[in-house]
């Protein structure tokens, strides 16, 4: 960690045994360069994606903690995808949304043709089709970490609020949500974590073309492809510290939450 610091305050390619120091350099020009302000964009789209993915999970969290008829299947239809190796994903996307693909049959046939596109590869939708792709392979982690925290929840908190005559939306408010707290925050925080080091799928499917470069993806290439080791150093030491600040401040307002 501190060697990377200390390249990151040069202009080292990588191989050279000399290491020039140029200063603050590197970071004025990720800070000020749009090209490397643009691939924070992408973050924020998967930031979104996992925000629906938190949703989705926890309200079949809270569906199948109950007596559902077929409630095996559908915990094993959400856990499934997060048992499938990351280039299986890919290849798997890769063949359904390829031109004349499986997905765009299936539009074709419910009568919707106007709205197919070009899935991987229009930078209009591009970085919207990674998303949803994201959002059908993690929302079963999600899924885990309530469901089990719902199944810890003592029986008799259910029995009291059934007492109190509770409906369900005041169960899931009163009883559930902060029965399980502790693993929202968690997962909150590393759902932050994963938006801004999202890096596995537009490696994958498109090697960050088509504007879907994201920050550790674009770190990537500016060490190995561009052989600018200072400055991808940099971009490293950034994406730490947001990280570091983003989850500091998740902690004092989950913190300040508790104490009121």
């Amino acid at each position: 960690m501190i060697a990377l610091i200390e390249y990151s305050f040069t202009s080292w390619n990588g191989l050279s045994p000399t290491k020039n120091y140029v200063g603050l350099t590197n970071y004025i020009k990720i800070l000020t360069d749009s090209s490397y302000l643009r691939v924070l964009f992408n973050s924020l789209v998967y930031f979104v994606s996992g925000f629906i993915q938190i949703v989705i999970a926890l309200f079949f969290a809270i569906l199948l903690s109950g007596r559902v008829k077929g409630c095996n299947f559908f915990k094993a239809t959400f856990v499934f995808p997060c048992l499938i190796s990351g280039m299986a994903v890919a290849m798997l996307f890769r063949l359904f949304l390829s031109p004349g693909g499986s997905f765009d049959r299936l539009l074709t046939l419910l009568g919707l043709e106007d709205s197919i596109r070009y899935w991987l590869g229009d930078p209009r939708v591009v970085n919207y089709t990674l998303g949803a792709i994201s959002i059908w392979r993690h929302t079963g982690k999600s899924f885990i970490l309530y469901f089990g925290a719902i199944k810890c929840i003592p029986v008799e908190h259910y029995k009291l609020a059934e007492i109190e005559g509770t409906s369900w939306l005041q169960r899931i408010r009163y009883v559930i949500l902060p029965g399980i707290h502790i693993v929202l925050k968690i997962n909150f925080i590393l759902l932050t974590i994963g938006a801004i080091s999202t890096f596995e799928l537009p490696m994958i499917l498109t090697n960050g073309s088509n504007g879907t470069a994201t920050f550790l993806l674009q770190t990537m290439k500016t060490a190995f492809d561009k052989k600018m080791f200072g400055l991808a150093a940099s971009m490293a030491v950034i994406v730490s510290l947001v990280i570091l600040m983003i989850t500091t401040l998740q902690n004092k307002f989950y913190k300040g939450e508790e104490d009121d």
